[in-house]
Order: structure tokens, then sequence, then C-alpha cells
């Protein structure tokens, strides 16, 4: 990741101190004005202030220049802070701030490339203008400047990795919507497909025997295509009241009271179990789908759903009584089936004695 160009700027856009806070350091740069203001001229005194405002108006474009484009305020500051040092030796506070630029901006081989320069830049400002003192002066600004550069990588490593855990999240989020919109694509293929069928296939057959002049028959086959429009309107709504998310538990109950108005016996055994959002989310989706499957083709009148844990496994058991002529995986056992593999567990069904649904995962660890 380190070797990868990056196209981030120093700058926080939202937190102005973090960006203009560190030059409180650069403050040591008066120290050598403040200790000889008396022996120095006005003309000096302004130079170094002219210095200094300068620095300060190159590290303002630095902190918002992406990546490698920084290299030509860097240049700037380098030169600023060499040839300043001919007014005061006060610049050597000021060489830290570009090693964090260095470290921060770019690659790691071009990082440390340019700190190597930097360190040059600070030999020779020594060695021109302050050639007695000048291992007073080399001293601390190369401590400085590797330290803050060493700051610099590593605040470039923290926000790679901090970018790096939103793209992440991003995509974990899309691949999230991209399964709930299959999801409900499933699930209103299930919904409307075998009764808009039929609507139409009765509509159809209405007129043609309106056509042949059976119009008691034409009535019947009308009546029964308001009929099936009615159940397909309610089942519409509850899928769309199913899409606001309950608890299991009182999903369990709702599906529970629909089971035993279609005439449906229900044993149920429900223990309480600790799930995370997503198996909660994932066992609403099987235990609705298996209902809705056994209403609409289950001839038998026993049901049975039960929940239960065993030595950190989750058990989920969905029976029902009716006589299986013929089996078919259909989009509502492949749900079901998607919704097991998404909770790492195992899917077993069984048409021996009606449709048996078993489910075997891992309990959350509290």
């Amino acid at each position: 990741m380190l070797n990868k160009p990056h196209n981030m700027a120093l700058a926080h856009p939202n937190k102005q101190f973090w960006n203009w806070g560190p030059l409180f350091f650069s403050s040591f740069f008066f120290f050598p004005l403040l200790t000889n203001w008396q022996s120095l001229s006005v003309g000096d005194i302004t130079a170094q202030l002219a210095i200094y405002a300068f620095f300060v108006f190159l590290y303002g474009i630095a902190l918002y220049k992406k990546g490698e484009s920084v290299t030509p305020s860097l240049a700037a500051m380098a030169l600023l802070c060499c040839l300043g040092t001919y007014v005061t030796y006060g610049t050597h506070s000021l060489f830290g701030f570009i090693g964090f630029f260095c470290g921060f901006n770019y690659r790691r081989k071009q990082s440390f490339m340019m700190m190597a320069a930097l360190l040059v830049v600070i030999i020779i400002s020594a060695f021109l203008f302050v050639p007695v003192k000048s291992l007073y002066f080399v001293s601390p600004a190369a401590i400085v400047s590797i330290g803050l550069f060493i700051f610099g990588m590593m605040e470039q490593r923290e926000r790679l990795y901090r970018d790096q855990q939103v793209k992440d999240q991003q995509q974990i989020e899309q691949l999230g919507a991209i399964a709930e919109r299959e999801r409900i694509a499933r699930d209103l293929h299930d919904l409307l497909g075998h009764s808009l069928s039929s609507i139409a296939l009765k509509a159809e057959l209405a007129s043609k025997l309106t056509t042949a002049g059976a119009n008691e028959q034409a009535s019947q086959e009308s009546a029964q295509v308001a009929q099936l429009a009615r159940s397909l309107l309610s089942e519409v709504r509850q899928a769309v009241s199913g899409l606001k998310q309950v608890g299991l538990y009182a999903q369990l109950d709702v599906l529970v009271k629909r089971l035993q108005d279609s005439g449906f016996i229900v044993e149920q055994s429900i223990e309480k179990v600790l799930l995370s959002a997503e198996q909660e989310s994932n066992l609403c989706f099987i235990f609705k789908e298996a209902v809705t499957n056994i209403i609409r083709h289950s001839k038998g009148k026993y049901v049975k759903l039960q929940l239960s844990t065993q030595r950190g496994s989750v058990n989920l058991d969905i029976q029902d009584d009716g006589v299986v002529k013929k089996y078919q995986s259909g989009n509502g056992i492949e749900g079901i089936k998607d919704r097991a593999l998404a909770l790492q567990g195992k899917c077993h069904i069984s048409t021996d004695s009606g449709m048996a649904i078993n489910i075997q995962f891992k309990e959350l660890v509290a």
C-alpha cells in the first residue's frame, strides 16, 4: 500500500487547528531575534519577519497539495530556509516542517530521496552561512527533520488505512444493497408470478366465454379473477409490511397467526437465541419464505416450527404434514438455501413425509 502513489493532501477539511496548530513550534524561529534584538537593525528584523511570513505562506500552499504535486512548494520552502540562514540561524526550526511533508506526500522510495535532499540542503546552509557553529545548526535541524519525517510516514500509513476502511465499508454496504434487491426480486417473483399468470389466464377465459355466449360461466371466471386479485393484494401488503424489519420473535408471532388463519394447527418450540442483526434478518426471511410456501402449496393441516440451541449450534426446523408428489426447487427454496449459506450453516430439505427444512449454524458468542 505504501509503495503506491496516493492523492491525499495533508490538510484536513474540517480540522483547521490540526492544519495550522503545528506552526506553534515554528516560534523557535524567533529565539535568535529575541536574544539579539538590541543589536539588530530595523532591516534585519524586517528581513526575518518577511522570511517567516513567506514560509507560512508556502506552508499553507503545501498543506493543500496532493501527493507529489507538493514538490515545487517544498523546493521553495527549502530554498527560503537555506538563503534565510544568511539572515538568521533560526531557520533550523523550519526544516522539520519540510521533513514532515517529505514523509507524508511521497511513496516510500521517493520520500527517502526527498529526505536525503533536505539533509543536504541543511548541511549546505550550515557550512555556507553558519561556518563557525555549523554543528549546532545541523544537529537540531537534522534531528527534528528526521523525527517529523518519520511522523509524516506514520500519518500517511494511518490515512491510507482509514481510507481503505471507508472503501471496504462502502463496498460491504453496496454488496448488502445488491443482495437485498435480489432478495426483494425473488420475493416479488414468487409472490406475483403464479398469481398474475392465473389472473391473466382466467381473464382470457372469461373473455372467450363471453364471446361464446356462456355468460354464467364467464361471470364465475370473472369472480375468481376478482378473488385472486384481492388475495394477491393482501399478500403484497403483507410482503411490503415484511420489508419493515421487525424482531424475529415478533415476526414468528405474525407467521403463526397467518398459518392458523389458513387452517393449520401449529406447534412451536422457540427458544431465545443470541443472534446478530444479520443472523436475525436471515432467519426472518427463512421462516417467512417457508411459511409462505406452506400456505400456498401444502395440502396438510399440521405445521411444526422449532428453534433451539445445543452445544453452540443453532438448530432450525420447519415441517408440515402435506404430501409432496413432485418436488421442484424454486426461487423460494433457493432463497432459503442462500440465506443458510449466508449464516455459514448447513441446509437439509426432506420430502419423505411432507416438507421438512432443517438448518444448523453456529451460535453467536457473547
